[in-house]
């Protein structure tokens, strides 16, 4: 594997990385507003179900860059011996 192909893929990682991170932290803040704009009627209840709502938001989001994650990973990692 050349030097440019491994830092490529380790750049697409951490680029996944991070963009899984975003997610994540906007799907964070979001639930912070909703307890804010509705502090007096947001039971247990309704917060867990939108802490339910925005992980399945993360997961669908998030499967793909994982996936993207992987294959790099394992590209990263296999050895050539040729």
């Amino acid at each position: 594997m050349t030097p440019r192909t491994r830092i490529l893929l380790i750049a697409l990682v951490i680029l996944a990385l991070a963009a899984v991170a975003a997610v994540c932290l906007h799907s964070l803040e979001e639930i912070h507003y909703l307890k804010s704009f509705f502090p007096h009627s947001f039971s247990v209840q309704e917060a867990f179900y939108a802490a339910a709502l925005e992980l399945i938001k993360v997961i669908i989001i998030a499967l793909p860059l994982v996936l993207v994650i992987a294959v790099c990973l394992f590209c990263l990692t296999r050895r050539r011996d040729r």
